[in-house]
């Protein structure tokens, strides 16, 4: 039988029903935990379930870095210098050319005969050592794709040699070899086909065959590196067709071979528009090439704004030339297509 006072009431942590229910839904809200109506069938109630999930966290998305290639990274030190030492100094040039916002240098330009005869005598002269160099390079090119290993070998060396030796001692070379008593002038008077010496030097002759030969290379290499592909079995095929060799060099060689022939022309054109110490030695002031009126401007007028203006110009029609033939070169692909 119990002895004691009289029972007293469990003792509660909430003061009231309606406190405690207050509670639950406050910590319900914070750590989003299910409620009784909430609950789907066979879920256990609330009191089983002692796990609680912590808010949401919002999904970063990648960033700009992330967002590049791999590799990019590789090429900041290259775009870093081009930004550093062309596009600044190029930036710098264009700025020179129009001093106080000012277009008159351009306006000198196009208006003065002797500029546009230097630039039309410029734009001449490149594209007949344009087509001088290509038609010396193809058939070495071809001797090359078609030469055995020592034949190659040989090219190959003699192509190179004139790399290892200075522009300037080459330019004198032919000096040496076109005056009135050079060897040239002797060779064709000891065989008795001239009466007198021939004037290469000082001529449009001489800086033609100057440039035909710094840039035979620069033709020979694309010309070579397309060729070596080539079947020569097609060849074959075309003659046992019944064509010629001349007929099945021109409807099959040929335009396998143009795309070597268009990369040749479009770099040999393009170096020879900046050329200027073989004008220089071996031209007369007639034969005066756009390079050499830019560093007359610079070195001896002191006109840089002149000279910076002359530069655009040169690159503005370089850009252009660049684009005419890459048009032409779109529009013979799509009629070989069609």
């Amino acid at each position: 039988m119990p002895t004691g006072g009289p029972r007293t009431a469990p003792i509660s942590t909430c003061a009231s029903r309606s406190g405690c229910s207050n509670d639950l839904r406050a910590l319900r809200m914070t750590f989003h935990l299910p409620g009784p109506r909430d609950r789907g069938p066979g879920e256990q109630p609330e009191g089983h379930d002692m796990t609680l999930s912590s808010p949401a966290i919002p999904r970063r998305g990648p960033t700009l870095v992330e967002r590049l290639p791999r590799g990019s990274l590789l090429l900041v030190p290259a775009l870093l210098f081009l930004l550093l030492f062309y596009v600044y100094p190029l930036a710098q040039l264009i700025s020179a050319s129009l001093p106080g916002g000012s277009g008159k240098n351009y306006a000198l330009i196009f208006s003065r005969p002797v500029f546009l005869r230097v630039i039309a005598e410029t734009f001449r002269v490149s594209l007949v050592v344009m087509a001088v160099t290509v038609l010396v390079a193809f058939p070495y090119a071809y001797a090359m794709a078609n030469a055995g290993r020592r034949v190659l070998l040989f090219l190959t060396v003699a192509l190179l040699i004139p790399f290892w030796v200075s522009l300037l001692l080459r330019s004198f070379s032919w000096i040496v070899l076109l005056q009135n008593t050079g060897l040239v002038n002797q060779v064709l008077l000891g065989l008795g086909l001239i009466e007198k010496p021939l004037r290469l030097i000082r001529s449009e002759t001489g800086v033609i065959l100057g440039m035909v030969h710094v840039l035979l290379p620069y033709a020979v290499l694309p010309l070579y590196s397309v060729m070596k592909k080539i079947d020569m079995r097609l060849m074959e095929a075309s003659s046992i067709c019944g064509a010629s060799w001349l007929r099945g060099f021109c409807r099959v060689y040929l335009p396998m071979a143009l795309p070597g022939v268009m990369a040749a022309a479009i770099l040999t054109f393009t170096l020879a528009l900046g050329f200027y110490i073989t004008p220089a030695l071996l031209g007369s002031p007639r034969d005066m090439m756009i390079a050499q009126m830019i560093a007359g401007q610079f070195s001896e007028q002191l006109n840089f704004g002149l000279g910076s203006a002359l530069a655009v110009v040169l690159m503005a029609l370089t850009a252009l030339a660049f684009a005419l033939f890459g048009l032409g070169r779109v529009v013979f692909a799509r009629r070989a297509a069609a």
